[in-house]
């Protein structure tokens, strides 16, 4: 049996919630940009220390991060934890249910506490980013390192 320690689908479903708890709603892009950068958050100069600790192929992760994300939702909205909503202006956007949000709001151990006071420092920086630009973000801060 596989293992992941972070990145796997309940381990992404959590976070989701964690984002969508101090957000109205998101699209897939923003939640991957913005755990992306709150895991990561050194390497953007929003904290002292990653997450989930340094990593030279961190980067990489985006990739196997978007399906396990998906996979994520899938299982919080079988949960009916999330809701989708869809806009000709902005796609597919998910926003917690009522349930969901009791559920976040329950989430307190040492990680969430950490997770969520990174997060907040993302969101204070990045929040009016588009996705597409949070994802330029990441590209040009990739491009950075690999100088």
């Amino acid at each position: 049996m596989e293992t992941k320690l972070f990145n796997g689908k309940f381990e992404l479903a959590l976070r989701i919630l964690l984002i969508l708890g101090q957000r109205e709603s998101a699209s897939l892009d923003r939640l991957l940009a913005f755990d992306f950068i709150t895991t990561y958050a050194s390497s953007f100069n929003l904290s002292k220390e990653n997450l989930h600790g340094d990593n030279a192929f961190n980067y990489s992760e985006i990739a196997s991060r978007r399906v396990m994300m998906n996979k994520g939702i899938r299982l919080l909205r079988m949960y009916n934890l999330l809701d989708i909503n869809y806009s000709d202006q902005n796609g597919y956007e998910y926003r917690l249910t009522d349930l969901g949000r009791s559920i976040e709001g329950q989430l307190d151990d040492q990680y969430a506490i950490e997770y969520k006071q990174v997060l907040s420092n993302v969101m204070g920086k990045y929040s009016q980013f588009s996705s597409k630009k949070l994802m330029k973000l990441i590209d040009s801060n990739l491009m950075k390192e690999l100088r």
